[in-house]
């Protein structure tokens, strides 16, 4: 596999960075969707692919589900086993690439949350849809969470951005390409005396294309959601919860 840009963005700086951004309240909230769209009680069997530091399968497990998370980070994998670990919860956290077959299947749903579905090329979101369709039972459900279709980002696309969180500045310059349909991102982390950049890009896709990515590999897209009520997606909605179904 050739390498790519998500193989060595994830380092301890910018999983810091994430975990900061983002409260808890938002983590409770997710989770809830999960536990209420997936279909499922625990202790059913879960796959978080990928689970950057863990923070969502951390929530469910605690909420009696048996969950896996993958991720190609081994600095999160590491924070996730660790704080498992603090918590007394059982979660399973393996080092493992999206672009492969997960192991440990069928389970009994999965989930791809914190926007990293566009992150691979289309040929690779292909094979990972692939794989997750192979991964999950018959009649399981996966549920995405992206901010990257094409309805929710171009009509909010700024040229620059600048965040901070737990004492760390991420500045960001986008363009969009379209012919290739990928957002282009160049990215600076910043602590301290610490930096890392980054050329980063994303897949962009109508909720229409995903719809059909799904289906050619055997998805039934359940619901289509522009927030975690269940508020049906439409233009300019910041996120897509989809739920797809193995036939």
């Amino acid at each position: 596999m050739a390498s790519q840009w998500y193989e060595s963005f994830f380092t301890s700086l910018a999983l810091d960075f994430w975990r900061a951004a983002v409260p808890a309240s938002a983590t409770a909230e997710e989770a809830d969707f999960l536990a209420t769209n997936l279909g499922i009680d625990p202790p059913a069997r879960l796959l978080d692919l990928p689970s950057g530091f863990g923070r969502h399968a951390l929530a469910l497990a605690r909420r009696g589900y048996r969950v896996t998370g993958i991720d190609i980070a081994p600095e999160g994998v590491e924070a996730a086993r660790n704080e498992a670990r603090e918590l007394g919860v059982q979660a399973d956290f393996l080092v493992g690439d999206m672009r492969s077959a997960p192991p440990g299947g069928p389970y009994d749903a999965a989930y791809c949350f914190g926007n990293s579905f566009g992150y691979l090329s289309h040929e690779d979101t292909k094979l990972f849809v692939r794989n997750m369709f192979h991964a999950v039972r018959p009649g399981g459900r996966w549920a995405i969470d992206t901010g990257t279709a094409a309805e929710s980002l171009l009509p909010h696309l700024v040229p620059e951005r600048r965040l901070e969180a737990g004492g760390i500045a991420y500045s960001v310059r986008n363009s969009y390409d379209a012919l290739a349909g990928r957002l282009v991102q160049s990215c600076i982390l910043e602590k301290g005396a610490v930096r890392q950049t980054a050329e980063i890009s994303s897949g962009i896709y109508t909720a229409a294309e995903l719809q059909r990515l799904l289906a050619a590999e055997g998805f039934r897209v359940v619901s289509a959601s522009g927030s975690l009520d269940g508020r049906a997606f439409q233009l300019g909605d910041r996120r897509l919860l989809l739920l797809a179904e193995r036939r």
